[in-house]
């Protein structure tokens, strides 16, 4: 499979505009559509805080309630609760 990252244009009257380039083969086509800013939209300072990463403590990891283990859980037997899940599990 091809797969090809394009940019296009929707015009008010819902029309596609892209320009692929060539050779493309004739025939049936998965197209998708992102639409960007389409929810929010941020500011610069807002994107820069967005991308910004600050590491936690090991006490407040702790505080957060984010440690624990299958007993924190409620979990005695860890292999039979993955079996469980596993048998949960449709497709």
């Amino acid at each position: 499979m091809l797969t090809l990252h394009l940019k296009g244009q929707v015009t008010a009257d819902g029309q596609l505009l892209v320009d692929l380039p060539q050779p493309i083969p004739a025939g049936d086509v998965n197209i998708t559509i992102e639409i960007p800013n389409a929810d929010e939209t941020f500011t610069e300072a807002e994107l820069s805080d967005l991308m910004t990463f600050t590491p936690k403590s090991g006490a407040d990891v702790v505080a957060a309630g984010l440690a624990g283990g299958w007993e924190d859980k409620g979990i005695d037997d860890p292999v039979a609760w993955v079996e469980e899940q596993r048998r949960k599990v449709t497709f």
